[in-house]
């Protein structure tokens, strides 16, 4: 589910009010995931499906949009523009994040944060152990895994718009809360003490995903059926080839490779230009299929 908005100038960038919301590439998703200041939101998805790489996406959709972004992640995405910074730590801490997202990047400051599988997190020390006497602390219990993960979430020191998501082997049930789901102890269960609000997602078929919105761990949720066709992988120019073919325009293939064969090799800019251009123009175009037909089938409509 891979996305991006074309080629990125830095310099040709407008100033950004940080309390705008984060765009992303689905307006239906933006709506209700509401990324905006101070707000960390978690997303729960099925393992193998196009939205396991929702978190990658979107950091590098906001890169390419203008906006700083630090993604930790175990796999870094095949194109990472100049404003998305990596960090494929296995096991990333609290201060760690904190410390990247405090460093400048590209002489800008951070302004997006996504934690893909954030149960990989882990919270830096705990004070208290250091104090602990078996004797006299005879109450005293250690942190629970679930407590551990909280912690390291919560001690995240920033406000700009966080994601988090965590991905589970079979395919969510958006009829019941995640705390009727899981265990206490679960990484989905805790993402609803640690992020308002917590979006589970279940994809219908192929234009269309269910999402659970859970503001809080207290009952009562709102479930939303979400525009969201799924997007062809192209992560080679093998694959992007491939798409052009089948959900391309009328000589989009051709023109790509007319294009490509006009390019000295060692123009690498304008290779990637022309790379990002034609992987739109497929994103747009597989968008598109979420359009009512009637929109386009009787043109008298639009007719005085």
């Amino acid at each position: 589910m891979t996305s991006t908005i074309g080629s990125f100038d830095e310099q040709s960038q407008t100033s950004r009010d940080p309390q705008d919301p984060i765009p992303t590439p689905w307006e239906s998703f933006s709506a209700i995931a509401e990324l905006i200041y101070r707000h960390k939101v978690g997303v729960v998805v099925e393992r193998g499906t196009p939205e396991t790489s929702l978190g990658t996406d979107l950091a590098v959709y906001a890169a390419e949009a203008g906006i700083p972004t630090l993604l930790c992640t175990q796999r870094r995405p095949p194109h990472v523009p100049p404003l998305l910074l990596v960090d494929t730590h296995a096991h990333p801490t609290s201060s760690r994040i904190n410390e990247r997202l405090q460093a400048q990047h590209r002489g800008k400051e951070f302004g997006f944060l996504v934690v893909e599988d954030y149960e990989r997190m882990s919270p830096d020390e705990y004070p208290y152990v250091d104090r602990y006497d078996p004797i006299d602390d005879l109450d005293y219990e250690p942190p629970t895994p679930a407590e551990e993960l909280l912690r390291a979430v919560q001690m995240l020191k920033t406000s700009v718009p966080s994601l988090f998501t965590t991905a589970l082997p079979t395919t969510p049930d958006t009829s019941r809360s995640l705390l009727e789901t899981f265990p206490a102890e679960h990484p989905a269960s805790v993402l609803t003490d640690a992020c308002k609000p917590v979006l589970t997602l279940h994809r219908t078929d192929l234009r269309t995903v269910q999402a659970r919105v859970d503001l809080s761990s207290t009952p009562g949720a709102q479930l939303v059926t979400l525009l969201w066709p799924t997007v062809p992988a192209m992560r080679t120019l093998a694959e992007l080839r491939q798409s052009l073919t089948a959900y391309g325009a009328a000589g989009d293939r051709d023109s790509f490779d007319t294009e490509l064969d006009a390019v000295a090799l060692d123009d690498l800019d304008q290779i990637s230009g022309i790379v990002q251009t034609y992987r739109q123009r497929v994103i747009q175009r597989t968008a598109a299929a979420i359009l009512p037909a009637q929109a386009t089938d009787d043109p008298d409509d639009h007719q005085g």
